[in-house]
């Protein structure tokens, strides 16, 4: 039988032709030197943000992915977050929760062979220094629309305002309301192809990508205000199964004063919008599902295809620590590094 690494290479170049990701690239060129030396490592995408002020600077956008590992011997596995500097083939591994670059212990690489490697989706982040990822504080998340040829880059601040720049122009545009004044929003969502935002007050926009204009699009939803103690962030959109839902996170005041941990003192509220009826429901059980509210990208996951998850739990970041609210006990508590890959991930460099 012939080796594998002995493949012709013309029928070598034709296999590598079909490689459709990053880190199928990369996991081919670590089988060995001569397949290394026929394929060129992955390049890394990277789109500067022309958006510069005397206060702030330039911003720099960088494409980051999730993915699934998971082992050959296992259904279940674990989801990492990667990023890749500009002009390198070397991926570092991001926090899902803070977005901030998470350093691997000394001579220590991703080893992915041993793995089935799926791209679940990417999103964008901004950061201040083109070639050492650092995250801007002073955005949330960041959202890239096509329109008429033209890419828009959405990107919702700490404070709430949402600034809109096309790239390839130093100009941005803050979103506004029929009044002319700044709207304030808690998140912003790409659902069914379509650009949203939920508001302090629970009331859900859409956004004309083209004119900018900002239309309620669904009823208002009446799930409380700012009160006296909250979390940074209260309002999130996620999408599950096809539907839009909002996770209203909030202190309750009275086991503000009455409960001794911090964490006891939250809850969570999730709604689900029923297009058919035109109103809120209010759901109680997310069966297996988990929604995961990280600070540039909410999404679902099904607690059974993942090692230390919980199903029908909201996963929330807050005072540098994971919690996860149950639905169920209606309590939430604080986790330890669930969704840090198993250590077989790495493996020493050698030299």
């Amino acid at each position: 039988m012939m080796n594998i690494s002995n493949l012709g290479e013309e029928l070598l170049l034709m296999i590598f032709n079909k490689l459709n990701t990053a880190i199928d690239v990369v996991r081919v060129r670590s089988v060995c030197s001569s397949w290394r030396s026929l394929l060129p490592p992955p390049s890394s995408s990277i789109t500067r943000l022309l958006y510069s002020t005397k206060r702030y600077g330039q911003s720099f956008l960088f494409p980051c992915k999730i993915y699934r590992i998971q082992p050959s011997s296992s259904n279940k596995g674990w989801i990492i977050k990667l990023f890749q500097l500009p002009n390198s083939s070397i991926f570092y591994l991001s926090d899902l929760f803070t977005n901030t670059r998470i350093p691997t212990q000394n001579n220590k690489l991703f080893n992915f062979i041993n793995f089935r490697v799926f791209e679940l989706f990417q999103l964008h982040a901004l950061s201040r220094l083109y070639f050492s990822f650092q995250t801007v504080c002073y955005f949330e998340k960041v959202i890239l629309f096509s329109v008429e040829g033209r890419c828009k880059i959405f990107a919702l601040r700490t404070h709430g305002s949402l600034e809109v720049s096309n790239i390839g122009e130093n100009t941005n545009t803050i979103l506004t309301g029929d009044d002319g004044n700044i709207m304030n929003f808690h998140d912003i969502i790409l659902f069914m192809e379509q650009l949203y935002v939920v508001d302090s007050g629970g009331t859900i926009f859409w956004i004309n990508p083209l004119s900018l204009k900002i239309v309620q699009f669904y009823p208002r939803l009446f799930c409380g205000y700012e009160t006296e103690h909250m979390p940074e962030k209260l309002k999130n959109l996620v999408e599950y199964d096809g539907s839009l839902y909002v996770v209203y996170l909030y202190i309750d005041n009275e086991r503000y004063s009455t409960e001794v941990s911090t964490i006891n003192k939250f809850c969570v509220d999730v709604y689900k919008m029923d297009e058919e009826r035109g109103k809120w429901l209010v759901v109680k059980d997310l069966g297996d599902a988990l929604f995961v509210l990280g600070k540039d990208s909410n999404f679902s996951l099904l607690a059974k295809d993942y090692y230390g998850c919980q199903g029908n739990c909201i996963y929330f970041y807050w005072r540098n620590r994971v919690c996860c609210f149950s639905l169920e006990s209606l309590k939430a508590k604080l986790v330890d590094s669930i969704f840090w890959p198993c250590p077989t991930l790495f493996h020493h460099m050698t030299s």
